[in-house]
């Protein structure tokens, strides 16, 4: 590893190890930076698909349900002639996140793989629409990757996965260079595919933090956890943000007490010095926990009728993250992600209504928030 991660990652343990922090709440007015931060985003582009389906359907193609796995041509053949579509949207977690930072105004922008086909060109266009540069490239003689996303009635989403341009990435995509544009460098937890995405994401860290930049890291899935948690920790260690579910949280940390979860970030967000701006923790029904300046903020769970969670996280995470990176407080930056996610969880599909853009602004506005 990279001596800049090393000094950085015992920089941080060493200043939260000083502070002798007890548990405290947040008020949610506390703000993480002024901003505006520019964000720069690296992930696997794609197409989603949604269907409702019987817990049965899921049963049958032996891939454990709520999670993602990779599926043949043949498989995604057999698939289309189960199910009946209801959406199709661009997708992949990366570009999730990016689209919800995008659509509330941030500075932003996202790279990835497509192919030579009408999927790219819709991907494209999405990325435009919800307020995000777009930096894909076209590989030629490629198809853009795509994704079934099977509902099952408790409105729980598991993914089969078509690989095509997005799983072509090399070390060489970016040069580090690209840096130097941006104040953020984003590691997703898909980024670990093979050796070179592998690569990839070390090279653009490592750029980021020899520059002076900040690195955010989103676990994405528990597949992410178990495959590539000994890439993902590492990485997290020195990043000024994390994201992730509780699930997650406690396989990457290995513990199932939450509160010694929340205590250990406490004290890793305390003093002049933390090791992480701001540690956010998704909990599913049970809201959220915001964890930063040695304190803890609750977010709520959305009052909606959850129809499918395809995204949520996602869009929770690039809520709140705006919120931190362009000067809003942290009471505003869970009702930005109220607005962004409880859209989103209340139909089938990812994307935001035009009756939710009113819903931001009067958010910002707001001056009791």
């Amino acid at each position: 590893m990279n001596a800049s991660y090393i000094f950085a990652a015992f920089f941080g343990i060493f200043a939260c190890a000083v502070q002798n922090v007890s548990c405290k709440r947040a008020s949610g007015f506390e703000k993480i930076e002024k901003g505006p931060k520019r964000v720069l985003f690296v992930g696997h582009p794609m197409i989603d698909v949604y269907a409702s389906v019987d817990y049965e359907t899921v049963e049958t193609l032996n891939i454990a349900k709520g999670e993602s796995q990779g599926i043949t041509p043949e498989t995604f053949k057999k698939l289309g002639d189960l199910v009946t579509i209801q959406a199709r949207n661009a997708g992949g977690s990366a570009c999730n996140t990016a689209r919800a930072f995008g659509y509330l105004g941030g500075k932003v922008s996202f790279y990835g793989r497509v192919g030579e086909d009408d999927e790219a060109t819709l991907f494209s266009e999405t990325l435009v629409n919800y307020g995000v540069e777009d930096l894909t490239l076209r590989v030629p003689g490629k198809f853009t990757s795509q994704l079934y996303s099977l509902v099952t009635p408790d409105a729980d989403s598991t993914m089969y996965l078509l690989f095509g341009a997005s799983h072509t990435m090399t070390r060489d995509d970016l040069d580090e260079s690209i840096m130097d544009n941006y104040d953020y460098y984003v590691v997703n937890g898909f980024m670990f595919a093979d050796e070179e995405q592998v690569a990839l994401t070390h090279k653009m860290v490592e750029a980021a933090i020899n520059r002076g930049k900040g690195v955010v890291t989103l676990f994405a899935n528990s597949f992410c956890i178990r495959r590539n948690g000994q890439y993902l920790k590492p990485i997290a260690e020195v990043s000024s943000y994390i994201a992730g579910n509780l699930e997650e949280y406690s396989a990457l940390y290995e513990t199932s007490d939450r509160e010694e979860l929340f205590r250990m970030f406490e004290e890793r967000t305390a003093g002049l010095y933390p090791q992480h701006k701001l540690v956010i923790i998704t909990m599913g029904k049970e809201g959220a926990m915001l964890v930063y300046k040695g304190k803890r903020y609750h977010v709520p769970p959305c009052n909606v009728d959850v129809v499918d969670t395809t995204g949520a996280g996602d869009f929770f995470a690039g809520s709140v993250l705006y919120a931190a990176m362009n000067g809003y407080s942290m009471k505003k930056g869970g009702k930005f992600a109220h607005a962004l996610v409880g859209d989103v969880i209340s139909r089938m599909g990812i994307s935001i209504r035009e009756e939710t853009r009113p819903v931001i602004e009067e958010i910002k506005e707001c001056l009791s928030l």
